[in-house]
């Protein structure tokens, strides 16, 4: 055979593996077998951009039962998640360098079964479409696959960190119950004078005991009955006087 004919045969070969090497490199996630219902951090390293073109962003759904998504992008490149799709953008990503972007996340629940992570590589000039999912679970004959993570068991029992609620604790004090025995109390006689009724507050208490009031009264008769025998005598001398005239 022309050596000529050889050569240009072997660049025929070399340009058409260039052409393909994309399409060949598919993208593994990191890793690529977790616990199922496991909180883990996955990797997804795009390996080259869009024939030669550099790449600005990247779009990824996330399969079915993944819970608590958050975006964890690289330097120089932000991540947001709304609903089911994470969004990186940034860069640009020259299309020789490589990169990993990773989305923290909790998978699903479900124990041997294999999950699918579709995403759309976009970049200056065109795209590549990583969303081939095979129907009998095998990435051997697909050009661009989905980045596959095979599950397995035991179900984690992981919860999100972001639904995690804090309940303030509620201390009780237990007070002790302290019984007291009261001793019995004593009460001394009152030394404070007992109130003075005004009525008998000035008259003076006799000799006898008995109270002042009953001698002054004794004595106001007495006066007033000799009162009247002299005003009696009185009136009968006057009288007698008048009859002898």
């Amino acid at each position: 055979m022309n050596p000529h004919r050889l050569v240009g045969a072997a660049a025929i070969i070399v340009a058409g593996l260039a052409v393909a090497s994309p399409a060949l490199a598919h993208i593994d996630p990191d890793p690529t077998e977790a616990q199922a219902g496991s909180e883990v951090s996955v990797g997804f390293t795009v390996q080259h951009g869009c024939d030669g073109s550099p790449t600005v962003q990247l779009d990824m759904r996330l399969p079915d039962g993944v819970s608590a998504p958050a975006a964890e992008p690289p330097d120089g490149w932000t991540g947001q998640v709304e609903g089911n799709v994470v969004t990186f953008e940034g860069g640009p990503l020259p299309d020789d360098q490589e990169l990993t972007f990773r989305v923290r996340m909790i998978l699903p629940a479900t124990p041997d079964t294999t999950i699918y992570f579709p995403f759309v590589q976009r970049c200056e000039v065109g795209e590549i479409r990583w969303i081939d999912i095979p129907s009998d679970g095998s990435n051997a004959d697909l050009d661009e696959p989905a980045p596959a993570m095979q599950l397995i068991g035991p179900v984690a029992t992981t919860q999100p960190a972001a639904a995690t609620t804090v309940t303030p604790t509620s201390t009780t004090v237990a007070s002790s119950s302290t019984t007291v025995t009261a001793s019995p109390t004593t009460i001394s006689p009152s030394t404070t004078p007992a109130p003075t009724n005004p009525a008998t507050s000035d008259v003076a208490v006799g000799d006898d005991g008995s109270d002042g009031d009953g001698g002054s009264s004794g004595t106001v008769v007495f006066v007033v009955s000799i009162a009247a025998v002299g005003v009696v005598t009185a009136i009968v001398i006057v009288q007698s006087r008048r009859s002898r005239r």
